[in-house]
């Protein structure tokens, strides 16, 4: 009876290593894309996190509030892609309280032409405001916080037009 030998053939090996190779192509491009949507997802509550602060800050302190886009999270800029971050900061003392460092470089932003969110000291808001977030490129992953007259912000389905100024806001960095 000839000796068995233990291990793999070179066939079963690279048999495996491209089954292997097969799936990892596979499951790649869909791991990055469920990656990118936790980002946006993660972001996307930040913002309304921020906002929700923002709010209740000016109606405890009776006095107005701002959350507007600041690259250094000091000041407030005066550009519509808050993707290089944001803070909310009391406007009678003039102090930052919240901030929110740049967005994953997956991910952009668009604003439209407001240039921040204010919060009167009763928590109102004097028009209805949209920010859209969007994986870049990507106008169907777009999603919009809406805060109304009432100063309650919301998370939503964007609207195509702010989805598609997002996903074309974000290609041209």
């Amino acid at each position: 009876m000839p000796p068995r030998s233990r291990g793999f053939t070179l066939i079963e090996l690279v048999t495996v290593l491209l089954i292997v190779a097969l799936i990892g192509a596979i499951a790649l491009p869909r791991l990055a894309e469920a990656m990118a949507r936790h980002r946006l997802g993660a972001s996307a509550e930040a913002l309304l996190d921020t906002l929700e602060r923002a709010r209740t800050a000016a109606v405890r302190r009776n006095h107005a509030t701002r959350t507007c886009a600041s690259a250094n999270g000091r000041t407030c800029e005066d550009w519509v892609d808050w993707t290089r971050g944001w803070i909310a900061y009391d406007e009678e003392r003039h102090t930052v309280f919240d901030r929110v460092d740049a967005l994953d470089a997956a991910l952009s932003a668009h604003r439209g032409h407001r240039l921040a969110v204010r919060f009167d000291e009763d928590g109102t808001t004097a028009d209805n405001q949209r920010i859209t977030l969007c994986v870049r490129g990507r106008a169907a992953t777009a999603v919009s916080i809406v805060v109304p007259k009432s100063g309650v912000a919301r998370r939503e389905h964007a609207k195509d037009d702010d989805a598609t100024a997002c996903a074309l806001a974000g290609t041209r960095r």
